[in-house]
């Protein structure tokens, strides 16, 4: 039996966005996150990397979660991503929900940092249970981020469109997809 070989021309066979990312994530990024951890990964995979921390948390529970999660660690360099796919009105929505929350600052790269200041912020801390998101906007009259996650969350097929297209671009930084078919 013949071994399956991730190609490009898989890679360009698939729906542009979502269904490609899914496919250079699952054949190249993640195999060399396994084996190399984040800060062993080249600057394209560490690109998918915070692309797929960035909707994980995005869909889970917007972009508050994201901050407070080790994902919000790379919340800077999402915005230059961002910037750097072409997708600058989304990089102003992430980079004013930043903003909202850390001032004129980039957020902490250091979590336990970050979660004070989104503590300061918010007068608590933001996910105790179910209903303590509804009720943080309610009594502490603060932006809970949500236009910012809805309007990200509406983006995220056209984000990895843009991130693909970058990829695809610079095949260089993605070894494990041969050329051949």
């Amino acid at each position: 039996m013949i071994g399956f070989t991730p190609t490009w021309q898989k890679f360009d066979a698939k729906a542009a966005g979502l269904e490609q990312f899914r496919y250079l994530f699952d054949k190249d990024v993640q195999p060399e996150w396994a084996k190399l951890k984040y800060d062993g990964l080249n600057e394209g995979r560490k690109m998918a990397v915070r692309f797929y921390w960035f909707t994980a948390e995005l869909n889970n529970g917007g972009l508050p979660q994201y901050f407070w999660n080790s994902s919000g660690d790379f919340a800077a360099d999402q915005v230059a991503d961002l910037d750097k796919i072409g997708c600058q009105a989304e990089s102003r929505i992430l980079s004013d929900a930043t903003r909202k929350i850390f001032g004129s600052g980039a957020p902490s790269t250091n979590t336990t940092e970050r979660r004070t200041q989104i503590q300061s912020y918010y007068g608590t801390h933001p996910f105790n249970d179910d209903d303590d998101r509804e009720r943080l906007s309610q009594l502490e009259d603060k932006d809970d981020l949500r236009s910012e996650t809805d309007q990200l969350d509406d983006a995220q097929k056209a984000i990895a469109k843009a991130l693909c297209l970058w990829f695809r671009s610079n095949t260089h930084f993605f070894t494990r997809l041969s050329d051949k078919s």
